[in-house]
């Protein structure tokens, strides 16, 4: 029998880069079953193809917001580098991991995340006005300046994005990114903008042009082109934010569809807005459909219902209302009064993720590839496998790896 043929690099490569994105754990071990396959994942090339052919970054896993009630001691380390006494009710921005990378389900105390996006988290720190930029990925933190502005519950929202010209985002990492923030005062809407070119939190250009008699609750927002989208209620509105001239407008949603409904925004498969809600059990997808003169003459049409009681999930028993969306790769989450489910609304595939949601309200998917670290692994040539391009990152996450902690 002829010897078999061995593999070139090349199709080894092509082989490589068809493991799926969204379960690092088959990367890492094909990395370490041969020395070729090592060197061929340790490269930065590789890396670079490897988003390409998957294009929209997988889901490593979510933040959600939950709360404690104890009293607590701990050094706050996380970006101010002091002891604080908490007691009574305590928040945490808990992660729970959807894939297999060293992302551990870990609890980040005191801190709430307000927004995730182009592979940062945007948390805010226990009842203060400081906010914090986080990349999971490259455990760099940047603690932002002290908000121009009290704040109270339901008053304020935030969003956090990519400043880099010309990003595509699949890789999206660094220091350069812009947060908006909105805030409700005297029934009029302010916004501040904080860039990492400025440093500094700038001033609204036309203060209060925006009037609103309601709230901003805390939940996702949308990015949608040049715009930034967060529900406003009551009657679930939708405030539009223009990024680029500050300029904002309020969006009515159909009467009646959404006036009791939890709703959360969305991205259609063609990039426009859409909004998600359930009633009576059935999933009821919306998107917005620009006029044919003017954004003006935008309205809505029902896209797609889902009957939820036709997919296996067992614990209908208490009406499931929506809690997230993964925008990119088409995901929705559903939760029930104990269990937190996710839909590929694609395949219409169910997988339970989480029980104990009970005082979670919001689900912040976070995006990112991620890739093995193969710093001490040998490729054959002499040499040791090229480390990351990231460090091993996780604090608390992957202590028992590296050593570190938040």
């Amino acid at each position: 029998m002829a010897p078999a043929t061995e593999l070139s690099d090349d199709l080894a490569e092509e082989i490589l880069l068809r493991f799926p994105p969204d379960d690092p754990a088959r990367l890492a071990r094909a990395a370490l079953a041969c020395r070729r396959a090592c060197r061929l994942v340790a490269d930065p090339g590789f890396r670079r193809r490897f988003r390409e052919f998957h294009g929209a970054p997988p889901m490593l896993g979510f933040f959600r917001n939950t709360t404690r009630a104890r009293f607590v001691r701990r050094p706050w380390s996380f970006v101010m580098g002091r002891e604080q006494d908490l007691e009574g009710p305590l928040v945490v921005a808990r992660f729970v991991p959807t894939s297999s990378s060293c992302l551990a389900r870990t609890d980040l105390r005191d801190w709430r995340v307000v927004d995730a996006r182009h592979g940062r988290v945007l948390l805010h720190w226990g009842n203060s006005r400081r906010l914090a930029v986080w990349d999971p990925m490259t455990c760099e933190k940047r603690g932002l300046p002290i908000m121009p502005v009290s704040l109270c519950p339901d008053n304020w929202n935030a969003a956090v994005f990519c400043a880099t010209a010309g990003c595509n985002h699949l890789d999206c990492h660094g220091n350069r990114f812009t947060v908006v923030f909105l805030v409700i005062k005297e029934m009029k809407v302010f916004d501040y903008v904080f860039s990492t070119e400025d440093v500094v939190w700038s001033c609204p250009p036309n203060p209060g042009s925006q009037r609103h008699d309601g709230h901003l609750p805390l939940e996702p927002s949308a990015l949608v082109g040049n715009a930034l989208y967060f529900v406003l209620q009551p009657d679930n509105r939708i405030l539009e934010y223009n990024v680029g001239t500050r300029e904002m407008t309020v969006i009515r949603l159909p009467s009646g569809c959404f006036s009791e409904q939890r709703i959360v925004l969305m991205t259609t498969e063609d990039g426009g807005l859409g909004v998600a809600t359930v009633r009576q059990s059935k999933l009821c997808l919306w998107s917005r459909e620009i006029g044919s003169t003017s954004e003006k003459d935008a309205g809505w049409a029902q896209r797609r219902v889902i009957d939820l009681k036709t997919l296996p999930i067992r614990s209908l028993s208490t009406s499931p209302v929506v809690a997230g969306y993964a925008s990119g790769i088409n995901v929705i989450f559903v939760r029930t009064c104990d269990v937190l489910f996710m839909i590929d609304l694609k395949s219409s595939r169910v997988k339970k993720v989480c029980r104990e949601v009970t005082g979670a309200s919001s689900v912040f998917p976070y995006m990112s590839f991620y890739y093995p670290v193969l710093g001490g692994v040998s490729t054959g040539d002499g040499s040791r496998g090229a480390s990351s391009a990231r460090p091993c990152h996780c604090g608390e996450y992957c202590r028992n790896h590296c050593g570190t902690t938040l």
